[in-house]
């Protein structure tokens, strides 16, 4: 009965001194060290790649412009990023309406593009619906 009674104050003893896990508004999760973008492609009506002028990608649940940096040794191509795990918080876990507009410079052609994407408490940024590619006319 002593060995119990002993057994049970180590057991509180040890326990008081614990502290308990803080938890953040997204609560606590195992993400990985991955990190995600979302882009797409762009193609004229004979499937070549374009690349494109006046790329804008819009949240149209906050109406704010989401900016991206181009890096100094950006190279062109016909593949755009429209969002990346810098841009997780500022989306929405279920998943935002993302508006994507660009132009093609040789036809003038915009075309504007809906995708959703989710962010917010989820580890990484993903595309819940959208095309892979745009092709213009």
């Amino acid at each position: 009965m002593l060995k119990i009674s002993f057994i049970g104050l180590l057991a509180l003893l040890v326990c008081s001194g614990c502290s308990k896990t803080q938890q953040t508004a997204c609560g606590t999760q195992v993400c990985t060290d991955l990190f995600a973008s979302i882009g797409v492609r762009f193609f004229d009506k004979n499937n070549n790649p374009v690349i494109v002028t006046d790329f804008k990608v819009l949240d149209l649940r906050t109406n704010k412009p989401i900016v991206k940096a181009i890096p100094a040794n950006y190279v062109p191509s016909n593949y755009m990023e429209i969002l990346d795990d810098n841009d997780l918080k500022s989306l929405s876990s279920e998943g935002d309406m993302i508006q994507v507009t660009a132009t093609d410079p040789v036809s003038g052609q915009t075309k504007t593009t809906v995708f959703k994407i989710s962010g917010g408490c989820n580890c990484h940024v993903a595309k819940i619906s959208g095309p892979d590619s745009i092709t213009f006319d």
